[in-house]
């Protein structure tokens, strides 16, 4: 399983429609999991960042094709990225050459 954190923007359209972005959302969860991919979260943000969405799939493509397929619509731009759990990234660490790095001073 993969999981990703998508930072989404709205674009000049996504916010002139703004009233139905909650009905947009729940259509993309449809497809999303059509396509066999889970929305674990997801939040409308104040600031630069309009969206946050958390996703998690069995492989890469199927988020990418997901995200794609957003794109298309036209309503936001989005930009993805891959998230680890600290199991997923200690096993990822452990993989370093050079065995463990302790940041301790001695």
């Amino acid at each position: 399983m993969v999981r990703f954190v998508m930072l989404s923007t709205f674009t000049e359209v996504g916010a002139s429609q703004i009233q139905d972005t909650t009905r947009r959302a729940q259509m993309l969860s449809e497809r999303a999991g059509a396509m066999g991919v889970t929305i674990e979260s997801l939040f409308w943000t104040l600031g630069e960042i309009d969206a946050v969405v958390v996703l998690s799939a069995p492989d890469e493509g199927s988020v990418v094709a997901l995200s794609t397929f957003l794109a298309k619509q036209g309503y936001v731009r989005a930009r993805l990225l891959r998230a680890f759990t600290e199991p997923e990234f200690a096993a990822i660490l452990g993989r370093m050459p050079g065995g463990t790095i302790s940041l301790d001073a001695d």
